[in-house]
């Protein structure tokens, strides 16, 4: 079993100014290597601007985010550390549900492992459609793609943003089996979701935005 190392994600005094609105201010926690972070609040609240924001893929109009007392966007290798499945899953839809998962593994720097490819392709329920073209499975079944590639990655933050969404009852009771083994590994979790995720709850911490 890969154990990542044990490690915090600060996030001080954020602000997020979207245009002449704000979304957010003064925002600050802590997130620790085993931990969840649950970022609730209606549409239009700035919950995928936060998760952007830790991410180091956007600024914040004022704050600062510091992985082990480091700013993110000093911090040589922080993007590496970095899981993210946004609202769009980012597959390929010309590739194979194989092939998308080899090329998002190619990705990572790895070379390529197929057995370990066909493994989570089995575990996510599509070894039978592993060679049909992304774009004609369902949105369901497109989401599972997207999802598998976490597993692949082997990263120590995994950012989520409504992964729950198009998914059937039975994957997601997998899924969240994934997600409490990441946080026994040390990993940390982001997560936005309008849907209940069952993980323990000594291990969720939860902000609000409104």
């Amino acid at each position: 079993m890969h154990t990542q190392a044990a490690s915090v994600l600060r996030a001080h005094g954020l602000k997020c100014v979207r245009g002449s609105t704000e979304l957010f201010s003064n925002l600050g926690f802590t997130i620790e290597s085993g931990e969840t972070l649950l970022v609730q609040g209606n549409n239009g609240s700035g919950k995928t601007s936060l998760l952007r924001i830790l991410c180091g893929f956007s600024y914040p109009s004022e704050g600062e985010v510091t992985w082990c007392d480091e700013s993110i966007y000093k911090h040589e290798g922080f993007r590496q550390q970095i899981s993210y499945v946004g609202h769009q899953s980012g597959v390929k839809l010309d590739l194979t549900v194989l092939e998308n998962l080899l090329f998002m593994q190619r990705l990572t720097g790895s070379d390529g492992n197929e057995s370990e490819v066909k493994e989570v392709v089995r575990a996510v329920g599509l070894f039978k459609q592993r060679d049909v073209l992304v774009g004609k499975l369902s949105a369901g079944q497109k989401r599972r793609v997207a999802l598998a590639k976490l597993q692949l990655e082997h990263r120590a933050i995994w950012v989520l943003d409504e992964p729950l969404t198009a998914l059937d009852k039975e994957f997601i009771g997998k899924f969240e089996l994934n997600l409490e083994n990441h946080l026994d590994r040390q990993g940390i979790l982001i997560v936005t979701t309008h849907r209940e995720l069952k993980l323990p709850e000594h291990r969720v911490k939860r902000i609000a935005l409104s």
